[in-house]
């Protein structure tokens, strides 16, 4: 080989280590972007509970599918009924990728309704998806009031509601079913955590609150044993009932059937469009490119992993079905913007009076 066809050769190839880079000359892979680093999960809740059974349920998938294999942690924010640790992932949390919230559907509510506390817009973060789109829900009360019609529920007087705040997802749906429901002098008690709620109805502080059936059936079933009664149940946004949970008692009236007005209808929609599935995985927006496409393609693969889903419905009680990001953002999009609604809506969720359902 002559000396000018070799340094033509050479010189080639150092102009194509320039162009594109010796690793990927080489074909050598560039290592995961969460290799060496951790991840932590900022939870809107407090520790244990079915809300953080859900998160670890998905962990397990999630740590499967993301390359790199990072360690991950759980920090737990409760608080506003999520406000706090959305407000931190909107505002405080690094944009590096090494943090993502999970917090409860109230989320949704609260920026949709701009309610006291909150300073996060829902257009700050982009959605990775969720396990299940939650509910159906049911009010749990004492058997000793004789709630086992509605009619005996909606002619009482004074109802105390047990909740942990106002704009918690449970509170939201307590308030759900006084509006709809147009109970008489309805009563919320504050302020109780996770394992305070059924003492306090034990107790006799409190006459009703609000649940998950698959939470029930999951933490609490002693409550089916006649101390306490289930006067209706409420279908969650996707229109899922009782037949998701056939352990539950399956002759409980709907809750959209007491919604006997075109307005309290339309509030009905208005609620179920401004939660559009429950927990979310999110991180907030302006992370790099690489972390979001590592987290997407991961939160993909589990959602569609047969295995997930069976093992999902294993551990938390509760049957998975699974929303991608883009299906909760579209949801989003198609939320109705109806003033008049979205006003009598915000005086649902709030701390005041209801408003007059009729």
């Amino acid at each position: 080989m002559s000396k000018w066809r070799s340094f033509s050769i050479l010189s080639l190839f150092l102009g194509l280590v320039f162009l594109v880079g010796p690793s990927r000359l080489s074909g050598a892979a560039e290592s995961p972007y969460y290799q060496g680093k951790t991840l932590t999960i900022v939870e809107g809740r407090s520790p244990g509970g079915t809300g953080s059974l859900r998160v670890q349920a998905v962990v397990k998938y999630f740590q499967k599918y993301l390359p790199g294999n990072p360690a991950i942690v759980y920090q737990h924010m409760s608080g506003g009924g999520g406000t706090a640790a959305a407000n931190h992932m909107a505002s405080v949390a690094k944009r590096d990728g090494l943090v993502m919230g999970n917090i409860g559907s109230s989320m949704f509510t609260n920026a949709v309704m701009g309610t006291a506390g909150v300073r996060y817009k829902l257009d700050d973060f982009i959605y990775l998806g969720s396990a299940s789109s939650g509910g159906p829900y049911t009010l749990i009360t004492r058997a000793s009031l004789g709630f086992n019609t509605v009619e005996k529920l909606k002619a009482y007087q004074g109802l105390r509601f047990a909740q942990r705040s106002v704009g918690h997802t449970m509170y939201i749906l307590d308030r759900m079913y006084a509006y709809t429901l147009e109970l008489k002098e309805p009563r919320w008690v504050l302020g109780y955590n996770e394992g305070e709620l059924d003492l306090a109805m034990s107790k006799g502080e409190a006459d009703a609150q609000s649940n998950n059936v698959h939470t029930i059936l999951k933490e609490s079933s002693h409550w089916m044993g006649g101390d306490y009664i289930f006067p209706f149940v409420m279908k969650n946004a996707q229109g899922r009932g009782l037949e998701t949970a056939p352990q539950f008692p399956q002759n409980l009236p709907a809750l959209e059937k007491y919604a006997d007005t075109e307005l309290k209808r339309s509030v009905l929609r208005f609620h179920n469009a401004s939660r559009p599935t429950s927990a979310p995985y999110f991180v907030p927006k302006g992370i790099p490119e690489p972390a979001l496409k590592a987290l997407k393609e991961a939160f993909e693969r589990v959602w569609k992993d047969p295995q997930f889903i069976k093992e999902y419905s294993t551990t938390t009680g509760e049957p998975a079905d699974p929303m991608t990001g883009e299906e909760i953002e579209e949801v989003l999009r198609q939320l109705p913007k109806d003033p008049r609604i979205k006003e009598i809506y915000t005086q649902i969720i709030a701390a005041g009076p209801l408003p007059p359902a009729r």
